[in-house]
């Protein structure tokens, strides 16, 4: 765990003015928060927000069509204490050279993995319990448990589960490491259940703060409205056309505003900060001192520092023609969207940044096609995302693909959902600058059932040089709501972080290995 302490103040230092702008710009995009405070009236700006509002609610509500039953069921397991079983077991269709009797595709053929997990995500308790068979060879009895404060190790040899607590990772640590480890390291394992995410509380407060700030900031003059037919695809479809226009002036005075609010809002300060530490150590805590972690003191100076830096370096910016978003709206759907930006430190020397594209959309399929790119220097680059989806009474045909530059990743399905059982066909296909194509195939099928579900899934490659099932993965899963998720009795825990390094040492010595040596002669002679 070696760490360059320069490297670590050059981290803490680093909340520069760009990384300011950039989340004042995530701010100003948070998704829907805008549309979410638009006044109930007629107004262009209001049809404009809540355009952008329909149009995310109606992919939203695609996903929701295709994905009912699996949606239910990931709601439902945050909820609820679930245990999911899962069979992992491959078929190879090729020999590979061996120089004994037994060939590797055969072990591969004749080997089985069992998995077995509990989670409770409101009593943050979290099992595993791993067994598996490898030719004649089998292994059982590998056990994890995890609490909001404690991990637990139970192996095949051992008659106890081994235990060791957060608070004491740190003094154990110290014990093995002491030039490293100060023993006022500990483990926050509740963090592991929580998401890599802001919590809800936090990303409500950014919406409602910052959400009705910059749309009461927005002047209704820069909304400008006219009908207008526009071909998509083979239609010609009438629309409204609305464009959101801000002069250099007017963008200049809404970043600046958002930075300034930014920079006396204490509660979005401890927010960041939290989420920094959160990133920067993960589940680990650091004592408020280690040059592993960034202290309060350190990033509220460079926060201040980073705003007054990027609200200064403003003046120094172009934005020669302003912002200008345009959409073509037919029954509160944005059918046609054009926005772009350009800026940069001087007028010979700037950057356009726009998204382009349409959507068509009838009774059972919608399509569309959108151009994320930026112009620099007379070069266009461009990311594009298009694809078709198609639902016809629970008979689903999407595709979707990604391609930029020379390459391209796209996504193919066929699949049937009745009620809450579903058969896919799916394929994820890359195509590399060179043109070589690899492709993976994934079909199966899955039925939710009230409190419990099943799903099976086979999974095989394919690629230019090789042909697909040359080797196959299949998976089987099973999962139920359950009333709690066990763990061990405290009688059969011995807690290792309690131990000095002495008692330890003696412990593993005189019991663990022993235990280890005796189980390690019984598979021994294992064979094929």
């Amino acid at each position: 765990m070696e760490v360059n302490n320069q490297d670590v103040q050059v981290k803490k230092k680093g909340f520069n003015k760009l990384l300011a702008i950039i989340i004042a710009a995530a701010i100003l995009l948070v998704g829907g928060s805008v549309a979410a405070f638009v006044l109930l009236d007629n107004s262009l700006k209001t049809k404009y927000f809540l355009s952008e509002k329909e149009t995310m609610n109606m992919y939203a509500e695609q996903m929701k069509e295709r994905y009912a039953p699996e949606l239910e069921w990931a709601e439902k397991s945050l909820e609820k204490p679930v245990e999911n079983t899962y069979k992992l077991s491959a078929e190879m269709n090729m020999q590979l050279p061996s120089s004994g009797p037994i060939t590797p595709d055969q072990i591969l053929n004749n080997s089985t993995l069992s998995i077995k997990s509990g989670v409770d995500r409101k009593e943050k308790i979290a099992t595993a319990e791993i067994a598996g068979s490898f030719g004649n060879f089998e292994i059982d009895g590998v056990n994890f448990f995890l609490t909001s404060d404690s991990m637990m190790l139970g192996l095949p040899f051992l008659k106890e589960v081994l235990q060791l607590k957060g608070e004491d990772f740190g003094k154990v640590m110290q014990q093995v490491d002491p030039t490293t480890f100060t023993g006022e390291e500990k483990i926050d394992f509740s963090m592991l259940f929580e998401g890599n995410v802001l919590p809800e509380k936090d990303l409500k407060y950014i919406e409602e703060e910052y959400g009705k700030f910059i749309y009461n900031a927005i002047p209704e003059e820069a909304f400008k409205s006219t009908k207008e037919t526009v071909k998509i695809g083979n239609d010609n479809v009438d629309t409204e056309k609305i464009t959101f226009h801000l002069t250099e002036k007017e963008v200049k005075s809404l970043l600046s505003d958002t930075l300034e609010k930014m920079a006396k809002d204490k509660r979005l300060k401890e927010i960041i900060h939290e989420y920094a530490v959160q990133q920067g150590s993960g589940p680990f805590v650091f004592a408020e001192n280690s040059d592993l972690t960034i202290s309060k003191e350190d990033f509220e100076e460079a926060y201040n520092t980073g705003i007054e830096e990027a609200i200064n370096g403003l003046d120094d910016f172009v934005i020669p023609d302003g912002f200008t978003s345009t959409i073509w709206v037919k029954k509160d759907i944005i059918v046609k969207r054009d926005l772009s930006i350009e800026f940069g430190p001087s007028e010979d020397d700037l950057l356009t940044l726009y998204i382009k594209g349409h959507l068509n959309q009838d009774s059972k399929e919608l399509a569309f096609e959108y151009d994320f790119g930026f112009v620099y220097d007379d070069v266009d680059q461009a990311l594009t995302l298009e694809g078709t989806l198609a639902n016809n009474d629970g008979k689903i045909k999407d595709s979707i693909k990604v391609s930029v530059a020379d390459m391209e990743l796209s996504y193919k399905t066929d699949e049937s959902l009745k009620k809450n059982k579903r058969d896919f066909d799916r394929t994820f296909s890359f195509v590399e600058p060179t043109g070589y194509t690899l492709e993976l195939f994934w079909t199966g099928n899955s039925e939710y059932d009230g409190d419990k579900m099943n799903s099976k899934h086979e999974i095989t490659v394919a690629g230019d040089d090789f042909e697909k099932d040359l080797v196959t993965l299949f998976i089987d899963k099973e999962s139920t709501v359950k009333d709690s998720i066990k763990l061990p009795k405290e009688e059969d825990v011995k807690d290792v972080g309690s131990m000095s390094y002495e008692e330890m040492m003696t412990y593993f010595e005189n019991e663990v290995y022993p235990q280890f040596e005796e189980w390690l002669m019984s598979v021994i002679g294992f064979g094929f």
